[in-house]
C-alpha cells in the first residue's frame, strides 16, 4: 500500500524515531536496559506465536512474518545481553551504555517491528520510550513557544529525580509502567 519509496520513508521514521527514543530513556542507570529487557522478551513471545501460528498457502489471510523464529533467538540473544549489562549498569552503574548502545538497541527493536509486522505494537510495547520522548517535545514546543516549562527537566524522568524522587525509585515505577 506505501510502496516502495513509502516503505523507506516509513522505515527511516520508525528507525530514528525507536532509536532516539531509547536514548532518551537511557539517562539513569538501568532504565533504558531493563525496558529494553521487556520489550525484547515481547518480541521473544510474538517471534514463537507467529511460529506456532503460520498458516502457508492462505494468501492474504495471515499475518505473515519470514523466519519469525530466528527473530525470537535473535531477540531472546539481546534480551540476554542487556540482562548481563545490566547487572554491571544497575544504580550506582560500574558501566554505561552511551549513544552507541541505546542507538542501536533502539534501532533493532525498529527492526524487529518492522520485519514482525508489528511497527504499530512497538508504539504500545515501547510506549515509555514513547512517553519519554513525547515529554521532550512538549517541553522544547513549550519553551520556544510560550517560554514557558512544562516539566521541571526533560526527559520526564529527570522531572521526578528534581521532584524528590530517588533514582532507584524513578527506574523501578518506570519499569513497572513499562511492563
Amino acid at each position: 500500500a506505501l510502496g516502495s519509496i513509502g516503505f523507506v520513508l516509513w522505515a527511516y521514521v520508525m528507525i530514528a524515531g525507536t532509536s532516539n527514543g531509547v536514548n532518551l530513556t537511557d539517562g539513569l542507570d538501568g532504565l533504558a536496559t531493563g525496558t529494553s529487557v521487556m520489550v525484547f522478551a515481547s518480541y521473544v513471545l510474538i517471534g514463537i506465536w507467529q511460529f506456532g501460528n503460520a498458516c502457508p498457502g492462505a494468501a492474504g489471510k495471515c499475518y505473515e512474518a519470514r523466519d519469525p523464529l530466528d527473530l525470537a533467538v535473535v531477540a531472546a540473544a539481546v534480551m540476554g545481553a542487556c540482562f548481563g549489562f545490566l547487572w554491571w549498569n544497575a544504580s550506582p552503574a560500574k558501566i554505561f551504555m552511551g549513544d552507541t548502545g541505546s542507538l542501536s538497541l533502539g534501532g533493532l527493536l525498529a527492526g524487529i517491528a518492522i520485519v514482525t509486522r508489528t511497527e504499530l505494537l512497538l508504539v504500545v510495547l515501547g510506549g515509555l520510550f514513547v512517553i519519554e520522548t513525547l515529554s521532550v517535545i512538549v517541553q522544547v514546543g513549550s519553551f520556544r513557544l510560550f517560554h514557558r516549562r512544562v516539566f521541571r527537566m526533560a526527559p520526564v524522568h529527570h522531572h521526578f529525580e528534581l521532584g524528590g524522587w530517588p533514582e532507584t525509585t524513578v527506574i523501578i515505577r518506570f519499569w513497572i509502567l513499562a511492563i
